[in-house]
């Protein structure tokens, strides 16, 4: 079995809205979600990661760190990961707002 790899400010949270009450993950927890596949192999994981990691260079380096048990380097890589969803959330957000 793979590992999952679950950063510490992973966290869940349920949230009204219009149609009733959603569990939503924050953005370490999504990103933690997209590094574990991304170490495992899977494609599309690979692909939002080198989306997400604005060195590309880093990223084989994070992967292989990672694959051998790295803490450090797992925690890094969902860290930098996780700072660019919350850049592009609030890119996306700002977009909205000027419509």
């Amino acid at each position: 079995m793979e590992p999952h790899f679950v950063h510490p400010l992973s966290t869940l949270e349920t949230i009204d809205t219009d149609e009733g009450k959603k569990e939503v993950m924050n953005s370490w927890a999504f990103a933690s979600m997209i590094w574990t596949s991304a170490v495992a192999g899977n494609t599309n994981a690979l692909a939002i990661a080198n989306e997400l990691f604005t060195n590309k260079d880093e990223i084989p380096t994070f992967l292989e760190a990672s694959k051998a048990g790295n803490q450090a380097a797992i925690a890094g890589a969902i860290g930098i990961m996780a700072f660019a969803i919350e850049d592009k959330l609030a890119e996306t957000f700002e977009k909205q707002q000027e419509n």
